[in-house]
């Protein structure tokens, strides 16, 4: 019986109503011989309401024992396969009559069981009547079918807002489908949901194009609600057949050497290329200024397994990003995580990216633990206080071990940002700065601020809280180390090999 078993449970008195035909008396007897039980059924709520959720009591007597309990049905012509009796102790229940057309008018019977085991023969009955309105369903964060940067890869997560005008909005669920999708449409609950990225395959393939996601709510009672849809603009990871790398490109036109820092890597992806690596076709740039894609956690991840590499730069930003700082972690586990255990090869350039202290960060001291094998950050004394972020002067030189021909970079005046990292294997360290370089100095060791760690589904993290170019660009020398450097990085994503 539909929706019959679990209601049966319910005892208290809540505040719905029924509708029986005729107008009849709320209280039904049937006349009963009288060596068997008897049953009663009883209504609560007044004669005139048609809701589809009704409260309904029973109760049932017998001249020579007692009630051990009771058998009820509902016969519901539009759920026939619901018409076998189900037993129960209690005396009353919430009914949500399943009612998919708007209306329906079922019969429900029930007969009480003495402690012979006797049944009424004669169950007591009652016709109802009830209609059921649709719930309405908007889809109310989406993206903007006009506004270009609002377009997507194969990933979108949209939000609704439920009104069920004579029900329970909680229990409504949705149909939710892409275009071309109906006759196989994802059954989801709640009011957000992610699309997966599998579900913008047309034939095996990812494609570039207009698409279109459509939502429908349906109440307890099985009434259907009106359809509501967003059409979009949706990208193909690559324009070839593999796609290597997603190059992110968080820094802004308003900064002032936001052309040499786009030349250091669009270069290192081309000497990738030259390398037998990474080819035209296989990557693709996305410019955060100009177009946003993520609306959630789970969409950064999809959106990340897309490719098999990403990089994401901000320079010497002071500010960390505020989109990685919402959706790097999510609530359910989405984000960078799932993409680094999948086998994702992640690096990332960006001042302040951990949480340190007083010092704050999108990442907390449990991921890098975690995925870069760290124990913790370096802390220095500030009063009130301490901070885990750390400057350098206008001079001296940062150790890169392992770049050839040089193993250094000269660095430049950098008020704050840097991360010094406690690492737990000195052969995953990427850069170091050496004691007392820092401000305010470090004396005790050579001082990490980026790491390298393998992962342990296949992938690898690199986060380097040190900009590899800045406007000191004139400094000797500098720009073609910073390419060593990035070249090594680009080594250890796998971008220059086939």
């Amino acid at each position: 019986m539909r929706r019959l078993l679990a209601p049966l449970a319910l005892v208290g008195v809540l505040l719905v109503h029924a509708l029986f035909a005729g107008g009849c008396s709320p209280l039904r007897k049937t006349v009963m011989p009288a060596d068997v039980p008897h049953t009663v059924i009883f209504v609560s709520g007044p004669v005139d309401t048609v809701n589809h959720i009704v409260h309904l009591h029973w109760f049932g007597t017998d001249p020579h024992g007692y009630i051990a309990g009771y058998e009820v049905r509902m016969l519901n012509p539009l759920a026939p396969a619901d018409s076998a009796w189900h037993f129960t102790v209690h005396t009353d229940s919430i009914l949500t009559v399943y009612t998919p057309t708007g209306y329906v008018a079922p019969v429900f019977e029930v007969r009480a069981i003495n402690d012979q085991g006797v049944r009424d023969p004669n169950p007591a009955r009652e016709l109802f009547q009830f209609k059921n309105l649709p719930p309405i369903v908007k889809l109310v964060t989406k993206p903007i079918s006009a506004d270009h940067s609002d377009t997507t890869f194969a990933s979108v997560t949209v939000t609704w807002s439920v009104n069920d005008p004579d029900g329970n909005a909680a229990a409504v669920i949705c149909r939710m489908w892409l275009d071309g999708q109906a006759a196989s449409p994802l059954v989801v609950t709640g009011t957000s949901f992610t699309m997966p990225s599998s579900r913008f395959l047309v034939n095996g393939a990812y494609t570039t194009g207009r698409r279109t996601l459509y939502i429908q709510g349906i109440d307890d009672g099985g009434m259907e609600g009106p359809v509501d849809s967003v059409t979009w603009y949706v990208k193909s990871p690559v324009t070839g057949a593999r796609a290597r790398l997603l190059l992110v490109d968080d820094i802004p036109s308003t900064v002032t050497i936001k052309h040499y820092v786009d030349t250091l890597y669009t270069n290192a992806v081309a000497r990738a290329g030259a390398a037998g690596g990474v080819a035209p076709d296989q990557y693709r740039v996305l410019h955060l200024q100009y177009n946003q894609p993520f609306r959630s956690a789970k969409d950064l991840e999809q959106t990340f397994k897309l490719f098999e590499a990403v990089i994401w730069y901000r320079g010497e930003q002071t500010a960390f990003s505020t989109l990685l700082d919402s959706y790097a972690i999510g609530p359910n586990g989405e984000g960078l995580g799932p993409y680094l255990d999948g086998g994702g090869k992640l690096f990332i350039e960006s001042l302040n990216p951990v949480n340190s202290w007083s010092s704050y960060g999108p990442l907390p001291q449990s991921f890098i633990q975690r995925y870069l094998n760290c124990s913790g950050t370096f802390q220095f004394a500030q009063a009130p206080d301490s901070s885990g972020s750390w400057g350098l002067p206008s001079s001296g030189v940062l150790q890169v071990p392992g770049v050839s021909p040089v193993d250094s970079l000269q660095n430049r005046r950098i008020l704050g940002g840097l991360r010094g990292f406690v690492a737990n294997n000195a052969s995953q360290v990427l850069i170091t700065v050496p004691p007392n370089l820092t401000t305010p100095p470090q004396p005790r060791i050579a001082m990490p601020v980026a790491m390298a760690v393998p992962q342990a589904g296949g992938g690898i993290f690199i986060l380097d809280t040190y900009p590899l170019i800045s406007a000191s660009i004139s400094t000797p020398g500098f720009p073609e180390r910073a390419s060593l450097v990035l070249d090594k990085i680009f080594r250890l994503l796998g971008l220059t090999v086939p």
